[in-house]
């Protein structure tokens, strides 16, 4: 009879710490996706940024040297650069933590645990 009792708490703690990994995971998992939504809203407005300062510049009648040359939007696509660096360095991150999840899944300290709790 102990000896069953050691197996339903061994199992209840391995059940635990499981679920506490899972949602360091999860947690890791989704601040990562919301850099990710960031970065790409980011990128979204400076493009609206630098569509808009593109317009003003042509309607105004600067060729297109002129707005090659402009300043803003040379830091516009200064930025988009770097932040489109920084998305995929994100990306790989993500990529990182969801193949550490599979490959943790894939991996079981003992699988005679889940027969003997199930003998129970």
């Amino acid at each position: 009879m102990d000896n069953m009792w050691d197996k339903v708490k061994k199992s209840l703690r391995d059940g635990a710490a499981m679920s506490m990994e899972k949602i360091e995971e999860y947690t890791k998992l989704g601040k990562l996706k919301i850099e990710e939504l960031s970065a790409k809203r980011k990128i979204e407005r400076t493009f609206m940024d630098l569509g808009e300062r593109t317009f003003d510049l042509i309607e105004s009648g600067k060729d297109g040297a002129a707005v090659a040359s402009d300043l803003t939007v040379q830091k516009s696509i200064e930025s988009v650069k770097k932040l489109r660096s920084e998305l995929v360095d994100l990306e790989n991150r993500i990529k990182e933590v969801t193949e550490a999840n599979k490959k943790n899944k894939g991996t079981d300290d003992d699988p005679d645990d889940d027969d003997e709790v199930n003998s129970i």
